[in-house]
């Protein structure tokens, strides 16, 4: 795993992100080839778009893809993240299992503990850690370097014209964007967990503590199984 900072609180705005940008240029290239999935053949298409050499369908969690069109993400996707942290920590496990790269900004306290035990593959994740000067400024430029930007925007409400401009971006570079804590108008995707019930509490040799939680995720955007939740999945609580 790797620790990107923005440090040096005298720097200004854009003297921090062209930091970022040569610590991105420093890191060496892990773009190994993805293990995509293969849509179905009555799958619909999100998001048109994808560069020469990055195209196809990022893996989600099983209980995720039976909820989705293409059976996982599309590169050029932009999508909302909501609910239980247990979603994001499944997205970036199953996706840096599979040989994605992904870069967390903005995200306080990810659970990188708890992606280790769903598998994930540490070395294939960036972290930014907040407070960031611009999260969006910030996430533009870890596209270029990254398969998969999970982004939390901090409560923040992105306008349009903005937010327009980074989801070409996301195309163009072939890359998937994870939003979270704020408003962006277009995302094609809006993908949510929730928490079902606790293992741990009250019972036998659990010692009062919780020990997993069952989880169950939703999906809402074009081609979705409208309203039709996944079955509930137990998921281990990081100790």
């Amino acid at each position: 795993m790797t620790t990107m900072r923005l440090d040096a609180e005298s720097l200004s705005r854009e003297e921090k992100l062209d930091q970022l940008r040569k610590q991105l240029a420093a890191l060496p290239d892990r773009h190994s080839p993805v293990k995509a999935v293969q849509p179905s053949a009555d799958a619909v298409p999100i998001e048109p778009g994808g560069s020469p050499g990055r195209t196809g369908v990022l893996p989600v969690h099983p209980d995720i893809a039976h909820l989705l069109p293409s059976c996982g993400l599309p590169r050029g996707t932009v999508a909302t993240v909501s609910g239980s942290a247990a979603l994001e920590v499944s997205l970036v496990a199953t996706m840096t299992a599979a040989g994605a790269r992904v870069a967390v900004c903005g995200v306080p306290g990810f659970g990188t503990l708890a992606a280790l035990e769903q598998g994930a593959d540490l070395e294939r994740i960036a972290i930014v850690p907040g407070p960031l000067p611009d999260p969006v400024a910030v996430a533009s430029i870890l596209l270029d370097g990254a398969d998969v930007v999970l982004c939390g925007l901090g409560g923040i409400a992105v306008p349009p014209s903005r937010a327009r401009a980074i989801t070409a971006r996301a195309r163009s570079k072939g890359a998937v964007l994870l939003l979270k804590d704020g408003q962006w108008d277009g995302a094609v995707l809006h993908l949510q967990a929730r928490v079902q019930g606790y293992v741990g509490i009250g019972a036998r040799g659990g010692g009062g503590r919780i020990r997993a939680v069952d989880v169950v995720f939703s999906a809402r955007g074009r081609g979705c199984i409208g309203g039709r939740p996944s079955s509930p999945i137990r998921a281990a609580v990081a100790r």
